[in-house]
């Protein structure tokens, strides 16, 4: 049976010990991470805009869980300024917007302030703070121009991987029935104060976290479920479930699997990888959409570039052969093209 908190019986009390957490983005995952922590009482601030933004204000924000809803209030603005410094910055932006969104993040960072990028995707940070032939190399992809390398110092940087299955139903509702995890981790695999106490936080608000002295091993995870669900889900219009049990999909899965598997080998990742359990996993979360395909079903940009370009750039640097990755991102490619013509001759 589903129940609705009050805004002010869903919240615990800040204590003077909390970080002081912005949430930049109010999409599926923004939503869902702002809800959880707010109403487990960490003091939670929204950067948002237009409908996103009235709607939180004149609503307040509303997560629907599997037998229940939260409904909390926070501070909300499109201004960061407004906002003031904080603690910790969840960047909840698709990987297309960052370039765009950054600037606008600067009244919330100060020199202690860590970035959290919940980003799907190869991130621009996958070469700082390593040694190696490639230390220091802007993903191309994502960050053509080296901006985000330039605004955001990796050192303020935490590597975060989410797995979280969240759909955004409205302006300022989301609805994530399935467990929440997130894997946090340095970005040069070191041990930090700052990982354990972000990691605990989002454990009180009951979202399963854990800190990793290897983060790019889960990341290599998240890429690989990602690259193998979302194109495809965008071509074929199926859900999670039909994309791992269909025997006409199957086999183009399993591909883009093997071929995934050794790219991350070619990094040098340690997975825990079992292709069976990943896929039954994967249908035991049921008809979900894909969160590229949501936004290609509501006509927005899709991130091909961080879920798949990416991808490709570092198969390239490795001499790593993709071809059926990369024929399946070229038909994503033309299809989101087609569409997007279409779109244009309409207007």
């Amino acid at each position: 049976m589903s129940t609705s908190a009050s805004p002010s019986a869903a919240s615990a009390p800040a204590s003077e010990t909390s970080l002081r957490i912005a949430v930049a983005g109010a999409g599926a995952v923004g939503c869902t991470l702002a809800a959880a922590l707010a109403h487990a009482g960490q003091p939670v601030s929204l950067l948002a805009r237009g409908a996103s933004l009235e709607a939180v204000r004149r609503n307040g924000l509303r997560l629907r869980r599997a037998h229940h809803t939260l409904h909390v209030r926070l501070p909300a603005s499109d201004d960061a300024a407004e906002l003031g410094v904080h603690d910790v910055v969840l960047v909840c932006t698709k990987a297309q917007d960052l370039p765009g969104i950054v600037p606008a993040l600067a009244p919330l960072i100060g020199p202690d302030t860590c970035i959290v990028p919940m980003v799907n995707g190869v991130p621009w940070w996958y070469f700082q703070r390593l040694p190696g032939r490639l230390a220091g190399r802007p993903v191309r992809a994502v960050d053509p121009d080296g901006a985000l390398l330039r605004a955001l110092p990796s050192e303020q940087v935490l590597g975060a991987v989410q797995f979280l299955a969240a759909e955004r139903l409205e302006p300022g509702v989301a609805s994530s029935s399935n467990p929440m995890r997130i894997v946090l981790g340095e970005l040069d695999h070191s041990e930090s104060p700052r990982t354990a106490r972000l990691a605990e936080t989002f454990n009180a608000a009951g979202i399963e976290s854990r800190v990793s002295s290897r983060i790019r091993d889960s990341l290599w995870t998240k890429i690989i479920a990602n690259l193998i669900s979302n194109p495809l889900s965008v071509i074929t219009g199926a859900t999670l479930d039909t994309l791992y049990r269909n025997p006409r999909l199957q086999p183009i899965v399993r591909k883009i699997m093997n071929e995934c598997l050794a790219l991350a080998a070619a990094y040098g990742a340690r997975l825990d990888f079992d292709p069976a359990s990943f896929a039954e996993q994967a249908t035991r979360l049921g008809a979900i959409r894909t969160s590229m395909l949501q936004d290609s079903l509501a006509g927005h940009p899709l991130e091909l570039a961080a879920i798949g370009d990416a991808v490709l750039e570092l198969a390239e640097l490795q001499n790593v052969p993709m071809p059926v990755t990369r024929d399946i991102l070229a038909l994503t490619h033309f299809r989101n093209d087609a569409r997007h013509a279409a779109n244009l001759s309409r207007g």
